[in-house]
């Protein structure tokens, strides 16, 4: 029994290690990129405290902590994740998939050049 508890929470471990550290596959990192907002909506998962000095205009700031509660707050359309690291990024696009959103890319804000290149047609 005791061999059983023990196997069932390694495998907890791993589970959320998983979520968390792991790459979410089949969504690109996009250093530079022109995003069109008639067909996708720039997701800002930063926190607030960092979000408000670096404000990426048109975009909806949900804090990653806050996606699952107000997500419906985001326009059905595919997104776009702005995060500042990776594990807000893993955590926000699966979270994102699993409310039914198409994921195209993401962008890491702390590459500290990346905020001026994020440019919105």
């Amino acid at each position: 029994m005791l061999l059983i508890l023990f196997f069932l929470l390694i495998l907890f471990i791993v589970w959320e290690f998983y979520k968390r550290y792991f790459p979410v596959v089949g969504v690109r990192c996009n250093d530079e990129m022109k995003v069109n907002l008639s067909d996708i909506e720039i997701i800002d998962v930063r926190d607030y405290n960092i979000s408000y000095k670096d404000v990426i205009e048109k975009s909806i700031n949900i804090p990653v902590a806050y996606l699952e509660r107000y997500c419906y707050e985001i326009p059905d359309k595919k997104v776009h994740v702005v995060a500042s690291t990776r594990l807000e990024k893993n955590v926000a696009i699966r979270i994102l998939r699993r409310k039914g959103f198409q994921v195209t890319g993401y962008t890491m804000s702390d590459s500290r050049k990346l905020l001026g290149n994020l440019a919105v047609k």
